[in-house]
């Protein structure tokens, strides 16, 4: 099991170097379309390893599950760029590239308040199902929101960005996070009635 974490972090590490050059410094990144398409895939790349990272610390749930939850983080992860769209109110690359502002869901603090609903709420109630997910979307928009900073910090509503986070933090930080994740999630489920979430997971919101 250590030498699948050290695969998976590694990959994580590979995909951002690999991918900020794909997209900003090769050959087509002048393209709008290839830089776009090539930026979504590489954040669902790096949600779908840092999940799988995430639930390589032996974490209790079935295969099913841990499957659909890794699918969850992988679209959640790349979906994020959709509020390009809405703040464009156009699906034309041109004017989603050419954005002065940023987008909802790349507000920090909107997600921090989300998830920290969520968790309150399956604490509350024992939901075990909803508690994992709520992980999903933390691994998700963090390694997103991190990603972003690179270039344009971190938008924390009400107090602004902060400034842009050096490109070998924020490599450090999406590879170290999902062993953060995993240690706290284990830490405080046992809170809940532990048990194996099985093949009638439903997302109770």
């Amino acid at each position: 099991m250590r030498f699948i974490k050290c695969v998976l972090t590694l990959s994580i590490l590979s995909t951002a170097l690999i991918g900020d050059y794909v997209v900003f410094k090769s050959t087509y990144s002048q393209s709008p379309v290839f830089r776009a398409v090539t930026d979504s895939l590489v954040h669902a790349s790096i949600g779908f390893l840092s999940s799988l990272l995430f639930f390589s610390h032996d974490i209790n749930v079935s295969y099913n599950v841990s499957v659909l939850n890794i699918i969850i983080c992988t679209f959640v992860s790349s979906l994020i760029d959709i509020d390009h769209a809405v703040l464009a109110k156009s699906v034309h690359l041109k004017d989603m590239v050419n954005l002065r502002q940023r987008g909802f869901l790349h507000c920090t603090s909107l997600w921090l308040l989300i998830t920290t609903i969520l968790l309150m709420y399956s604490y509350v109630f024992k939901k075990v199902n909803v508690y994992l997910l709520t992980f999903m979307l933390i691994i998700a928009y963090s390694s997103h929101h991190i990603r972003d900073a690179n270039r344009r910090g971190i938008w924390l509503y009400p107090f602004g960005h902060t400034a842009a986070v050096h490109k070998y933090m924020y490599i450090f930080l999406i590879c170290a996070l999902p062993y953060l994740y995993a240690l706290c999630y284990d830490l405080f489920l046992s809170d809940f009635v532990r048990h194996v979430v099985g093949f009638d997971y439903k997302i109770i919101v």
